[in-house]
């Protein structure tokens, strides 16, 4: 738990002291700054990914299966037609050098690579991107759910392609995924919904649609379920409360901040909009935990749109004493809640470094 803590500090207080200033308002200098110190954050989120040793939780799941592919074909796991690629990722990195540490290495590099042009090609303030991704789950996710881990961070390029709307390199992108984890295809709607304008008749259908699949999710769910080639049945959940009401809180700043996110740049209606897929693939995660499995693809938009809603230049000093006070307080609440996530899942604890 400590080392957690530790790298939580050193998050914050990197966070804390951009608190002012963004690439867009800090000149080149700065700006290589904070690429640097991105690069930094990234590394030690590798290093943490890296030394934990495969001997607790689904570490260990995964470390098994690496070192059961000795006894495996690519064919073999061809053959499965389950997340294939991940498998035959897994049979390749084993007949480059036959451990575990290396295994952990090559799949964390992947994990943490992806995020560090992910931050660096679209936050303004770097800092305060990582930190978020740190505190929000996705980090505990990665430590989980690796072969998802590693479909997310591909999407993460795909990403590009979507706000340029490039079909056939999103699509491609999207297929890479797919062979890592079948819930990569959970990310196929965000070509279409980055752009929906912000229009009563173009809601009005989302809602429409929306509150449909509410009235038939039983139904709905089990046709995704059998179509994805799943056995799951709905996990039925007491928590994400505390998650749901931070997602409302940040749309609804996206929705007053909406004039000024558009005016300094028309992409940000494709984070807006991808955060507001969160919110509602969020309420299907009160009713069962399965959901979470497509809300943590776009999730990743939600850490972008909070992030350049809190660097907006702002007019007046009331309103910039409004930011100031926006990014602090939820750098302290992320923590706090980074804290009793890990305390009450148990999902990072312990720690057990390699060396040990």
């Amino acid at each position: 738990m400590i080392v957690y803590g530790l790298l939580l500090t050193l998050l914050a207080a990197s966070a804390l002291i951009q608190i002012d200033k963004t690439e867009d308002n800090a000149g080149a200098r700065i700006g290589k700054r904070n690429n640097i110190a991105l690069f930094l954050s990234c590394f030690s989120i590798y290093l943490l990914m890296l030394l934990k040793a495969p001997l607790t939780g689904d570490y260990s799941r995964y470390a098994y299966n690496f070192l059961d592919s000795v006894n495996k074909t690519i064919q073999f796991y061809w053959d499965r037609n389950m997340d294939s690629g991940f498998y035959i990722l897994t049979k390749v990195i084993g007949e480059f050098h036959y451990s575990t540490v290396f295994y952990f290495a090559v799949t964390s590099a992947i994990i943490c690579f992806s995020l560090f042009f992910f931050i660096k090609r679209y936050a303004s303030n770097k800092r305060y991107a990582v930190y978020f991704y740190y505190t929000i789950g996705l980090f505990a996710f990665s430590l989980a759910g690796l072969r998802q881990a590693l479909a997310m961070s591909i999407c993460l390029f795909a990403y590009e392609a979507a706000r340029r709307r490039k079909i056939i390199p999103f699509l491609l992108l999207v297929g890479v995924a797919y062979l890592q984890h079948k819930s990569a295809l959970f990310f196929l709607p965000a070509f279409f919904v980055g752009w929906v304008p912000w229009k009563a008749k173009y809601h009005l259908v989302i809602l429409s649609v929306f509150g449909i699949v509410g009235l038939f999710f039983h139904e709905f769910y089990a046709l995704v379920t059998e179509w994805m080639g799943y056995d799951y049945v709905i996990e039925n959940t007491r928590n994400g409360g505390i998650f749901l009401l931070i997602l409302l809180i940040i749309g609804f700043l996206g929705i007053v901040y909406r004039k000024k996110l558009l005016e300094v740049d028309k992409n940000n209606l494709f984070f807006l909009n991808m955060h507001f897929v969160v919110v509602m693939l969020w309420i299907f995660r009160m009713f069962t935990r399965t959901a979470e499995r497509p809300t943590f693809y776009y999730l990743y938009a939600s850490i972008i749109l909070l992030d350049r809603i809190l660097s907006l230049k702002l007019e007046g000093e009331s309103d910039e004493r409004t930011r100031r006070f926006l990014v602090l307080s939820s750098i302290i609440f992320f923590g706090l809640f980074f804290l009793y996530r890990t305390l009450r899942d148990r999902n990072m604890v312990p720690y057990i470094w390699i060396f040990y």
